[in-house]
């Protein structure tokens, strides 16, 4: 009986605290677009105000990201991008942990990208 009130206390403990825990951080926050650069048929990668962290060991250049824009996801990444730079919105996103962008081999490959004003 005892183990059944242990059980119920740390049930009604995980549903108070679990909506209050902070969220995890993106590895970029709120940046602004500094520089679009797009080259070819597939590179574009995207100079930010900020540095991102975490970020794989061959991204050495630490405020840029990049993707393939000849994707259908790249397409819409670059939508975004080029809205956030002529609104001066802010972007927030995660980049792979361990690849850097396939054409583009010192800069982040971006994986996720959120935008707001």
């Amino acid at each position: 009986m005892k183990s059944r009130n242990i059980l119920k206390f740390f049930v009604v403990i995980a549903g108070v605290a679990i909506p209050y825990a902070p969220s995890v951080a993106a590895d970029f926050n709120s940046c602004s677009v500094v520089e679009v650069v797009l080259a070819g048929q597939q590179n574009a990668h995207i100079q930010l105000d900020c540095e991102i962290q975490p970020r794989p060991g061959c991204a050495i250049a630490g405020n840029y990201f990049g993707f393939d824009k000849s994707t259908e996801e790249g397409r819409q990444y670059l939508s975004v991008v080029l809205t956030a730079y002529a609104s001066n919105s802010k972007l927030t996103g995660y980049v792979t942990d361990t690849l850097c962008a396939t054409h583009q081999g010192n800069v982040s490959r971006l994986e996720h990208l959120r935008m707001t004003k």
